[in-house]
């Protein structure tokens, strides 16, 4: 199976070079972020018919997106589904006899889709298993350091055109560890930001930035970017907890915080490093809390929000310019 993963990321990434995109190894360095102004979005809500449960989870460059439908009961279990603008058909991306299926990520290349995410208890395996799916062929596989059995837990969360991915993997003293994959030769590799006890990468651009939140050892939950293994870590001034969920090639890093009343609140970060800029996004719909899940180059985003009614929806907002 590994000799497969390896072609078919091998192929893919053959097409995305030949059209003309630029695919960066792992490890070169992005260019430094622009000081931008805030930006003003369009917002599009975007559910799939058939569920009262939305989420976007990743946004592509050509504007494809993965997202979620159900709540992950037993009785409405996670589906995935892949979509392409203007978002009016579905297609189904879940692991068949899984439990449940969590798309996370869709890369930009051109000739075979690549998503990244997760499987819930696949036929007559236990616990949670990380996939990738290319061309509609799957590949599940975990960290073999983590728990066993009913413990297994492995996720990717983030997905490059380079065939690298971030997730985590749960340990056998049941603590997330943040981990950098090299899909193709299923080689994990993890990641050690500072003074964590619990952490999870989320994302990672063309050029191997990585970003992912941690719970430090007071407890606080904070988020983390990581470069060429320098870590720098950062809070929203306003809140009680910072979750860092996706990273474009500008190092713009979208995820949501927490308010002190307990409310969600989506945020674009720039410039992650230093001179820290930080943008509140709240879909214009949200009465009970909105969460940016992911960033393209071009600055549209995708994620989730819940309206008066108590109801989650998807969306994807692009800049208006």
């Amino acid at each position: 199976m590994r000799g497969l993963i390896t072609l078919l990321i091998g192929v893919a990434l053959l097409s995305a070079c030949s059209a003309g995109d630029s695919v960066s190894a792992l490890g070169k360095f992005a260019p430094q972020a622009k000081t931008r102004s805030s930006l003003s979005f369009k917002y599009l809500t975007v559910d799939d018919p058939v569920s009262s449960v939305n989420q976007v989870n990743g946004i592509n460059q050509a504007g494809d997106i993965v997202g979620t439908t159900g709540s992950g009961k037993a009785s409405d279990p996670y589906q995935s589904y892949l979509a392409k603008a203007p978002y009016a058909t579905f297609q189904d991306e879940t692991y068949k006899g899984a439990q449940g299926t969590m798309a996370m990520n869709v890369t930009n290349v051109v000739s075979q889709t690549i998503v990244g995410g997760w499987v819930i208890n696949p036929p007559q395996l236990p616990g949670i298993w990380a996939f990738v799916q290319i061309n509609g062929l799957w590949t599940i596989f975990r960290d073999r350091k983590g728990g066993k059995g009913s413990e297994t837990a492995t996720e990717i969360l983030g997905v490059n055109d380079a065939g690298f991915g971030v997730g985590y993997f749960k340990s056998t003293y049941g603590n997330n560890v943040p981990v950098v994959i090299n899909i193709p030769t299923e080689t994990f590799t993890a990641l050690k930001p500072p003074g964590y006890s619990d952490a999870e990468a989320t994302g990672i651009n063309n050029f191997g930035d990585i970003t992912g939140w941690e719970t430090g050892s007071s407890g606080t939950i904070i988020g983390f970017f990581e470069r060429i293994g320098k870590y720098y870590t950062f809070a929203h001034a306003k809140a009680t907890k910072t979750y860092a969920l996706g990273i474009n090639s500008s190092d713009q890093i979208v995820g949501n915080y927490i308010d002190p009343s307990g409310t969600s609140h989506g945020f674009i970060l720039t410039s992650p490093k230093s001179g820290q800029k930080w943008q509140t996004i709240d879909d214009p719909d949200a009465a009970h809390g909105t969460v940016v899940t992911g960033i393209n180059d071009d600055d549209a985003i995708c994620g989730y929000y819940v309206d008066a009614s108590g109801v989650q929806h998807g969306f994807v907002a692009t800049p208006t310019r």
